[in-house]
């Protein structure tokens, strides 16, 4: 039997963009309700992007507040998502006309992405993940800490955290080693709410993109490709509705 717990709960209003911890979050089918809601897109076409070819977005923030999304640009002014200076303020800062869109709002989601993820290089080319909210493919993404510290242990002079990953769930464990590759196809519990884990998460540049006190370090997804065939990390969905609670114990039905 694993023995492990929910250790954090991560939202992201905004894609891209760094997100808010929370102590507990509402999740249904579609994932975290407020997860991925909104994107930065280019103000003709609509498409949104991503940090895998705009990497400043990581040094924008937003959060949830009182309802409204709010994002702090990196000249740490604050403003709703949807006001004008929010679209001028991403414009300036990523040298494209863009403007901030709801995803309830949006007929059919498409993302920018570079041609080579890994690398964030090549041209871009329009990828739809044909899912409700700006997400690259799955509604929620689940990391444990077994996985951190064997990444750790493969790069004793990076820093692997948390934040590179930004999973939904942080699953704390004693275990080390890339327990969740043998979590695809089976169903857990994050204490009351069933979820299925579909598929591996496959990592990208994102992972090495410098954010917050993070610095730039491609070893970071080299090692996931050249270690575990890129992968670091689990995909879920869920038919349930329900809230799910910073520790909670998880339950793997192996």
């Amino acid at each position: 039997m694993l023995n492990a717990k929910l250790a954090e709960i991560w939202r992201y209003p905004v894609k891209s963009m760094l997100g808010e911890q929370i102590d507990c979050a509402n999740v249904g089918p579609g994932g975290i309700q407020g997860d991925r809601r909104w994107a930065v897109v280019d103000a003709k076409s609509g498409v949104s992007l991503s940090a895998k070819r705009y990497p400043d977005l990581l040094r924008c923030r937003a959060w949830i507040s009182d309802g409204d999304v709010m994002v702090r640009l990196p000249n740490n002014r604050e403003m709703s998502v949807a006001s004008d200076d929010a679209a001028l303020g991403l414009s300036d800062l990523l040298g494209r006309q863009v403007t901030t869109r709801s995803a309830e709002t949006v007929e059919t989601i498409q993302h920018e992405f570079p041609t080579a993820v890994t690398e964030g290089e090549g041209e871009p080319f329009l990828y739809e993940p044909k899912t409700e909210a700006f997400v690259d493919c799955a509604p929620l993404q689940l990391l444990t800490t077994g996985t951190l510290k064997k990444l750790q242990q493969l790069l004793p002079d990076s820093i692997v955290h948390r934040a590179r990953f930004r999973p939904n769930f942080l699953v704390e464990t004693d275990e080390v080693g890339f327990i969740e590759n043998d979590w695809v196809n089976i169903d857990i519990t994050l204490g009351s709410l069933t979820c299925q884990v579909y598929d591996d998460t496959r990592r990208c540049i994102m992972v090495a993109l410098a954010q917050g006190d993070l610095p730039r370090d491609t070893d970071v997804v080299r090692t996931i490709l050249k270690n575990n065939d890129g992968r670091a990390g689990v995909a879920l969905k869920t038919l349930e509705s329900g809230i799910v609670r910073n520790g909670a114990m998880v339950e793997v039905f192996v």
